[in-house]
């Protein structure tokens, strides 16, 4: 849930029509409102959470530095360069999205039978929505997601997606599998007789087992890697305007006090 919100957030600030400044001033709110989404809180409990989030943002500018020169050593001419920057974004993508986690496993450590039951329906309807619209159509979302990434896909480069469709289905298949194991995790938490605490911190763990499993997939990696020698000069030069962009977004960031 946190690694889509995260990953939700980076993909409106690129594609953001206004001055991405404004877009970055206001990502607390942005994050507030998809957790809400998700979490069935109440008034007194939403101020908390606006208060929690803007703490988040405003003590991960050193990590967001981090992450810059990351993405600036990625080297489209030499396919290699991937693999030697994926260990680190991933490193340091864990270490947000475990941080991250820590809110939300306090706000849901303390809820109520009648929010935990909104709330397991709730993840219950999302995952079923994943796994029958997802694997309906994964393979379009994919060929526009490349698009946007690199302006157009070549036949070629259709026939690396199509011949790995299979692949894209599987992943489907996989991640639900994952949500499903988590959220029964997090109904057995709930469920128990146990301190807020305790449930605090079992959640929390249940969470990064998801993510060090989610990141453990990598498919879409080698993917990536056989899509590198097929990109045109234009392409790389598409795939290098969004890297700056995010660099850019990235130092707006570190800029701004939420």
């Amino acid at each position: 849930m946190k690694l889509q919100i995260l990953l939700c957030l980076c993909l409106t600030l690129l594609s953001s029509c206004g001055p991405k400044k404004v877009a970055v001033k206001y990502a607390d709110t942005y994050i507030e409102t998809q957790v809400e989404k998700r979490l069935p809180l109440y008034d007194s409990q939403e101020e908390v959470l606006s208060k929690d989030i803007d703490k988040f943002l405003n003590e991960h500018k050193e990590k967001a530095r981090q992450i810059i020169p990351i993405l600036s050593k990625v080297d489209l001419e030499r396919p290699a360069s991937i693999d030697e920057q994926y260990p680190k974004f991933s490193a340091a993508y864990l270490d947000i999205a475990s941080d991250f986690s820590r809110i939300l496993a306090r706000h849901m450590s303390v809820f109520d039978k009648k929010q935990q039951k909104e709330f397991l329906q709730k993840l219950r309807e999302e995952n079923n929505d994943l796994f029958t619209k997802g694997r309906k159509e994964r393979l379009t979302k994919v060929e526009s997601r490349v698009r946007s990434l690199l302006g157009t896909v070549t036949d070629e480069q259709k026939k690396i997606l199509k011949d790995n469709e299979k692949v894209f289905d599987e992943q489907i298949v996989t991640r639900s599998g994952r949500r499903s194991k988590l959220h029964t995790d997090f109904k057995g938490i709930l469920e128990q007789e146990i301190s807020a605490e305790t449930k605090e911190k079992m959640i929390q763990e249940a969470f990064i087992a998801y993510q060090k499993e989610s990141l453990a997939d990598t498919r879409s990696l080698e993917i990536t890697k056989a899509f590198l020698p097929t990109l045109k000069p234009i392409q790389k030069e598409n795939v290098r305007i969004r890297l700056g962009e995010l660099e850019e977004i990235l130092k707006y960031f570190v800029e701004t006090v939420y």
